[in-house]
């Protein structure tokens, strides 16, 4: 346990071994320089590492872990269970809240526990494309959105317009991705919910519209590439909209069972109807992420933000 009075020893854990790695290392810089900024608090060092074998030896000693660890097994729950194995405290979700929210098949029902609509979906069998793609066309018809189960960022989402088009995207995804999954594809404006623990209450933050300028939908190359997306904070939707959205990733982040901050994502129909997509349990700390813009409209400077979520660990 730690001793709140102690100078903390502080490991930023960032890169790790997954797709996300590039944006894990961008994050976990900027974590790591808003703690080199604390007024002497915090002893922050830096946890890079390229190979799981060294993951032990960066952590052992650490009072906290600021995970910034994006995908793979820094998301998924595997460190989260190690770091519960060491007795080291760190920042987000536990083990369970983490496995569900990386598994967006899992997450799809822990929505609807808690009573929070999803777009219709359906899991792909690879042992039978035809049949899957005939099953698409009868229960979700097209367009539809072509997930990997285990991915986060977007890696991998596709918007596919016909059979045929699903056919080819699933045969060359299914190597690189495993496990995917059709859902229906439903236009809208995308808004995300951050939330932060603060004092031990969860507090939500202002929500932030995803106004996506050259590609059908926030993409991995919307969400990390400067100027393909326009963050706007607040969201333009109504106020009782705002409110039942925040309302809903409250009750979503409590289902899912997280821990400390996380960032709940839904689409708005055209006729004001709420659809959760997905949680995530790492939120991104880079330039263009949506946890720090909502802080920054909350009057939170990444510097706060930073702050608040050590102590939401502690």
């Amino acid at each position: 346990m730690v001793d709140n009075s102690d100078k903390l020893d502080i490991c930023v854990l960032m890169g790790g071994t997954s797709s996300e790695r590039e944006v894990s290392l961008t994050s976990g810089k900027n974590v790591y320089e808003a703690l080199v900024r604390g007024k002497g608090r915090f002893n922050p060092i830096c946890g890079e590492f390229s190979r799981e074998e060294d993951l032990l030896d960066l952590v052992t000693g650490s009072d906290l872990v600021f995970n910034c660890l994006h995908g793979g097994i820094g998301e998924d729950g595997t460190v989260q269970l190690l770091l519960d194995l060491l007795d080291i405290s760190y920042t987000g979700s536990g083990p369970l809240a983490s496995s569900i929210a990386m598994d967006k098949l899992y997450s799809k029902k822990a929505f609807e526990w808690a009573s929070v609509d999803v777009p219709n979906y359906l899991e792909i069998d690879e042992s039978s494309l035809s049949r899957s793609v005939d099953r698409v066309l009868e229960k979700l018809g097209f367009p539809v959105v072509v997930k990997p189960v285990g991915e986060g960022s977007s890696r991998g989402v596709r918007i596919v317009d016909d059979g045929e088009e699903l056919f080819e995207e699933v045969k060359s995804m299914k190597g690189e991705y495993g496990k995917l999954f059709a859902e229906q594809y439903i236009p809208g404006t995308e808004v995300t919910a951050g939330l932060i623990q603060e004092e031990g209450e969860l507090v939500p933050l202002p929500l932030v519209e995803l106004a996506v300028k050259n590609e059908r939908f926030y993409n991995y190359k919307a969400k990390y590439t400067v100027g393909e997306t326009e963050f706007i904070v607040p969201a333009r939707i109504p106020g009782d909209t705002a409110e039942s959205v925040k309302s809903l990733a409250m009750k979503v982040h409590q289902e899912f069972g997280c821990s400390g901050y996380s960032r709940v994502d839904f689409i708005i129909d055209s006729d004001g109807n709420i659809y959760g997509l997905e949680v995530n349990t790492l939120p991104g700390m880079t330039e263009t992420s949506d946890l720090p813009l909502a802080a920054k409209e909350a009057d939170i400077s990444f510097n706060k933000l930073v702050e608040k979520m050590v102590l939401s660990a502690l």
